[in-house]
């Protein structure tokens, strides 16, 4: 593409390896639907499971001396909706630059509203308290939403999505390590700080799953847009 300066360099191909579900089909998206449907279940009506929510709630409280409270502040971090949004944004505003099209722009953007509805809307339904404030039954009367997490869905969403925008520039091996490696230091984090049960966490990373699954099926790189939105060249 040439951008009318002598001498400027190519834009790398936008979203080029493309990256796609692995596995490919949608069979293993229902059974991630499934999954998350009887954990949920299992939580409303499975007492053996609410204890082993509190076992490994009691165990983390017992095994967190001051240097892996540190290490594991830091791993939650790695799921940090806001951090994560900005650097989304920033990532897909100067590829939408570079290219002159808006289309990086419609993928980071689907991100929040999709995660944001989704996990939101679960989290106020099924009302379930953390692992020191409020109840580990599942629908009670209290304020808190915890289930499912959404520092673990963040961390699988939002790296997916840099994994993608960033997939020109970065190998093979640094890629996948963007896209599969967050999410389960997020899920060691919040479960070990207790911010979540480890229920929670486990919900949380299905459904960010699923959610990332849902945005690498998107076509943003050929959805028809107006003319004034996407100015690459032929």
């Amino acid at each position: 593409m040439a951008t009318g300066r002598p001498g400027a360099r190519r834009p790398r191909p936008l979203g080029v390896p493309v990256l796609t579900p692995v596995p490919a089909g949608w069979w293993f998206d229902a059974l991630l639907v499934a999954a998350f449907a009887a954990l949920t279940a299992a939580l409303a009506w499975s007492p053996p499971l609410l204890r082993l929510d509190i076992a490994v709630r009691d165990w983390c409280d017992a095994h967190r001396p001051p240097p892996v409270y540190v290490v594991m502040r830091i791993l939650d971090g790695f799921g940090q909706g806001g951090p994560l949004t900005t650097v989304t944004v920033l990532v897909s505003g100067w590829l939408a630059w570079r290219h002159r099209t808006v289309r990086p722009i419609v993928l980071s953007g689907l991100a929040p509203i999709v995660s944001t509805l989704l996990i939101v809307g679960l989290k106020r339904w099924t009302s379930r308290g953390a692992p020191h404030h409020g109840s580990a039954r599942m629908f009670g009367d209290g304020w808190e939403e915890y289930y499912p997490s959404g520092h673990v869905s963040n961390a699988v969403v939002y790296y997916t999505v840099l994994a993608v925008l960033l997939a020109p520039y970065l190998a093979a091996a640094p890629r996948r390590l963007l896209q599969w490696l967050p999410g389960p230091l997020a899920f060691t984090g919040a479960t070990h700080l207790n911010y979540h049960w480890l229920t929670d966490s486990i919900g949380g990373y299905l459904l960010g799953l699923l959610i990332a699954r849902l945005l690498l099926r998107l076509p943003w790189r050929t959805l028809p847009l107006p003319r004034r939105l996407d100015r690459r060249p032929p």
